[in-house]
């Protein structure tokens, strides 16, 4: 039964990693990427790991009764997920450079946004690992939501990176290495949880909580701050994955 589930999560990880893939095939043939839809995207994914977080982590530990795990699970994916802003040097588009100080003029834009986008893909490898210990048919939706946001965040690691180093290979290799990033957090989380299965409700709250903490404290201000001149695009962005993740949970659960 371990066995099965870790196999399913890591079928489910390399789905993600493979959709994150064909959003970056666009580097390959010199497409860059506008502003606008960097944007969207962005409240795609916010819309999408929203919805995730509550209809495959939180509901269901909750179904179980596992109300004081999940609780405790959110604490600690909040504070990982501080913790990693605060000693991993990475760009937001808008804020810019967070990380230690000596570190702001050592790396260069493009390479802090891809390994910004590479911190926030862990929570979503865990979740997809822990939902499929909880469920394998929940976790297969919530691989494919999640996986559907990460088309065009393949993109956004991949376009940038092919013109700053001039080497459309590079980029697109760097976008997958982002996606398989989740791979392992999904098998990663997927083989604690289910030799330690007392403790799920608090990796679903972990996971849970590290998503919840991306969306409100770095996307949304990312995209919807007062100068930003595509914030209904980006809202637009935001409910589209939104109802993704909603029906898709719905329709595949």
């Amino acid at each position: 039964m371990v066995d099965n589930t870790i196999y399913h999560a890591l079928l489910n990880g390399f789905l993600i990693a493979g959709l994150t893939s064909i959003g970056a095939l666009p580097s390959l043939a010199g497409v860059r990427l506008p502003r606008w839809g960097l944007d969207f995207s962005l409240g795609f994914a916010s819309g999408v790991m929203v919805v995730a977080s509550f209809t495959s982590l939180i509901i269901p530990a909750f179904e179980k009764g596992l109300y004081i795990d999940v609780g405790i699970g959110m604490s600690i994916g909040v504070i990982a997920m501080v913790l990693l802003d605060a000693f991993i040097p990475h760009e937001h588009i808008v804020s810019g450079y967070e990380g230690p100080e000596h570190m702001r003029n050592r790396l260069r834009k493009a390479v802090l946004l891809a390994i910004a986008i590479a911190i926030h893909n862990i929570p979503e490898g865990l979740a997809v690992g822990v939902t499929t210990v909880y469920s394998i048919e929940l976790g297969f939706a919530t691989a494919i939501a999640i996986g559907l946001q990460d088309i065009p965040e393949g993109a956004a690691v991949a376009l940038p990176l092919a013109m700053l180093w001039r080497g459309k290979f590079k980029g697109f290799a760097v976008a997958v290495l982002s996606g398989l990033v989740e791979t392992v957090s999904a098998v990663a989380g997927a083989t604690l949880f289910a030799f330690a299965h007392n403790i799920l409700g608090i990796g679903m709250g972990f996971s849970a909580g590290a998503m919840i903490y991306i969306v409100v404290e770095e996307i949304l201000p990312e995209i919807l701050h007062e100068t930003s001149s595509y914030r209904r695009i980006s809202a637009l962005g935001f409910f589209l994955g939104f109802y993704t993740m909603l029906y898709l949970d719905a329709l595949l659960s």
